[in-house]
């Protein structure tokens, strides 16, 4: 594309973003008949949340989404301007643009129908052994459908220099375990829809009435036995249990029954030593059902179905979006196609395969050289908060506080984009319909994550699209990612008040700081391997400091009188509390020598707390907050905002708020970080 012409069609994306042109705070919309002692969240966003509506093809809508909007006119601009005037099919956007065109290509869409998925819709069917399923399963993950269970190349846990395969629980069509088993009438109605969305989607293939049905029979037997023996969200999050390196042998011996030999050489990896099972008991059961040849035909079709329907002919798309977005996340209506393709192309988080690709039209717009300094500046002066916290907590021996410091000061920090970017050389896309480019691009992947096992770890990798709203802590690098994404009004705007943006974007950065000190990250050390360097003592203090931090939001009622779940939101609890004290520590740090002035009648002290309730500000459809509550690590955003208050003085002080509103007492808070 030429650099003029990507320059005028982001341009005029851009100017659709009026929302988020400035991280300024909103002090009109501040309800100040509200106590802030008493309800900080409602002071701060009350007047938003009574008058915005959640557009109707989204399950939740607030600051992260206006931005991810924003970025997303962004991409849609530059794409559309790159297939008018496509790049050369050899470089990564011109792969990527014409990925985009194939999707946007509806009419040739319906005009191929389900051809390019039946070679494994084919394979599924003349599954009538054990080898032959081994061997499907192989050719399915290669063109990434997870059926049975998942396979992936990371690096190992304890040994954070060199690559490791896994196989991990997967394969389900409902999104958690517990989905097949619990009682109350909403998942009734949830096993219920699902069947018949099995079935209809069976009917959409071919099949008649009855045998839809019978199929659909037939996978939620599968898929049960499956859920039966996998682990829950919360066992999940336990890095001990799901660390399990073995040799392919001791797996054979461990889990029977299945050829695990064949299906590695199938995978292309038929001289792996060793590798990871994160399930043991999930691995076993993959074996005991290997005799049932016509369950696993029905079952590995289905896969195939569930996995492609977003990128087949709209009534398979139509039907797919009924059940998992409009059913199990609240959304009335379809997003525009173009964001349907990019968020097919990128995935919501900016891992799928062509994530990168898709990201080099974005940044150079973006985010600039400004931006990425005073980012710079910050994170400095956040670890330096932390640092500052790890010298003088009482609970912490010197002995582990050395350990600590070391580690802090060895993380890394990514910021904007790759220096290096993804290689996508061998990835073989281009004219083809749209759900065989889809194909390509996970087979892309695999092949790449095969051909490095046991070699050592790129550490300029990023695992998160740049263009994505979010950042990350990256344990087995002991790295903070902040894509350009996120770095935009209203959390980061490098012309905004030192209050403002420590608020907001420095809350993001000491939450994936504090990463590294939550009840999992503090098991990994400077290097990023998990190993205990903790004395006992220690571990047990911050066990039970963090166990009150369990205590306090499993106490937070939600939607359907749901109570968030302290333990599997533990770790993001612990990073919201620990990284907003020290981001509020840095921005004392940051004023040190500088006027301390009032803006809007506000103290840099009420403005920070203001910017971090603020960009949590979010209505969510109560289906969306319910799957949340049941699923995520994360608590829904009111929480996020009140729990953190509840631990720290300083927002009492901020805010003059009387004893016990809203700050918890001195036993009950975690007063770890």
């Amino acid at each position: 594309m030429k650099p003029h012409r990507l320059q005028r069609a982001l341009a005029a994306a851009a100017s659709l973003a009026a929302c988020c042109a400035s991280a300024t705070l909103d002090v009109a919309g501040l309800d100040r008949g509200i106590d802030p002692c008493a309800d900080f969240y409602r002071f701060a966003n009350r007047r938003w949340l009574d008058s915005v509506e959640i557009p109707k093809d989204r399950p939740r809508w607030g600051a992260f989404d206006q931005l991810d909007e924003r970025n997303m006119q962004i991409l849609v601009a530059a794409l559309d301007e790159a297939v008018a005037s496509p790049p050369s099919a050899a470089t990564p956007q011109g792969k990527v643009a014409r990925f985009y065109a194939s999707g946007m290509d509806t009419a040739g869409v319906e005009k191929a129908g389900t051809k390019p998925i039946a070679p494994l819709l084919a394979r599924a069917d003349s599954v009538v052994d054990a080898v032959g399923i081994a061997r499907t399963l192989a050719y399915l993950h290669q063109h990434g459908i997870d059926a049975g269970f998942a396979f992936a190349v990371r690096p190992d846990a304890k040994d954070s220099t060199r690559y490791l395969a896994q196989v991990a629980q997967a394969g389900l069509g409902l999104p958690d375990r517990d989905d097949y088993f619990r009682d109350d009438p909403r998942s009734r109605e949830i096993r219920d829809a699902y069947r018949r969305h099995v079935a209809k989607t069976f009917q959409l293939a071919g099949a008649d009435a009855k045998a839809a049905e019978r199929y659909a029979e037939q996978v939620w037997e599968m898929e049960s036995f499956l859920a039966k023996y996998s682990m829950t969200a919360v066992e999940r999050r336990d890095i001990d249990k799901t660390y399990n390196k073995m040799s392919v042998a001791q797996l054979a011996d461990m889990a029977p029954g299945f050829p695990w030999r064949e299906y590695f050489a199938s995978l292309g990896a038929a001289d792996l030593a060793e590798l990871n099972v994160a399930q043991p008991e999930f691995a076993k059961t993959v074996g005991k059902l290997i005799d049932h040849y016509e369950l696993w035909r029905t079952y590995l079709r289905w896969q195939v179905l569930r996995a492609t329907s977003a990128t087949l002919p709209e009534a398979f798309a139509a039907e797919h979006f009924g059940f998992y977005e409009g059913l199990l996340r609240g959304r009335q209506a379809r997003p525009p196609r173009k964001r349907e393709v990019i968020e097919a192309i990128g995935g919501r988080y900016g891992s799928e395969p062509m994530g990168q690709a898709l990201a080099m039209v974005f940044v150079d717009r973006a985010f600039s050289a400004e931006s990425k300094a005073r980012m710079q500046s910050m994170v400095a002066n956040i670890k330096s908060a932390l640092a500052d916290r790890l010298r003088t907590v009482e609970w912490m021996s010197d002995e582990t506080r050395a350990r600590a410091l070391e580690k802090l000061a060895a993380m890394g920090v990514k910021i904007g984009y790759p220096d290096k970017w993804r290689d996508y050389s061998e990835a073989q896309l281009g004219a083809y319909p749209y759900v065989e480019n889809w194909m390509r691009a996970k087979a892309f992947i695999v092949h790449r994550d095969v051909s490095r096992i046991g070699k050592a770890v790129d550490h300029t990798e990023w695992f998160m699209g740049p263009h994505i709203v979010n950042a990350q802590y990256n344990a087995s690098g002991n790295e903070i990612i902040f894509p350009a994404g996120i770095l935009q009004p209203p959390f980061f705007d490098p012309k905004a008040d030192d209050a403002v943006n420590y608020g907001g974007i420095g809350v993001v950065i000491g939450h994936e700081i504090t990463h590294g000190f939550d009840d999992r990250g503090r098991r990994f050390d400077a290097k990023g391997n998990l190993t205990d360097w903790w004395t006992r003592e220690d571990a047990s203090r911050y066990v039970e400091r963090a166990g009150r931090v369990e205590k306090q939001y499993d106490g937070y009622v939600g939607v359907e009188n749901i109570h968030v779940n302290g333990k599997l939101t533990l770790g993001e609890n612990i990073s919201d509390v620990g990284g907003t004290k020290i981001a509020y520590l840095a921005l004392q740090r940051a004023l040190e020598g500088k006027p301390r002035e009032a803006i809007d009648g506000l103290t840099p002290e009420q403005r920070f707390f203001l910017s971090f309730a603020q960009i949590w500000r979010a209505r969510s459809r109560d289906e969306n907050e319910r799957l949340q509550l049941r699923t995520d690590g994360h608590s829904p955003p009111r929480f996020r905002v009140e729990g953190v208050i509840a631990n720290l003085p300083e927002f009492s002080a901020a805010y003059s708020c009387s004893a016990g509103k809203p700050l918890l007492s001195e036993s009950q808070r975690a007063n770890i970080w």
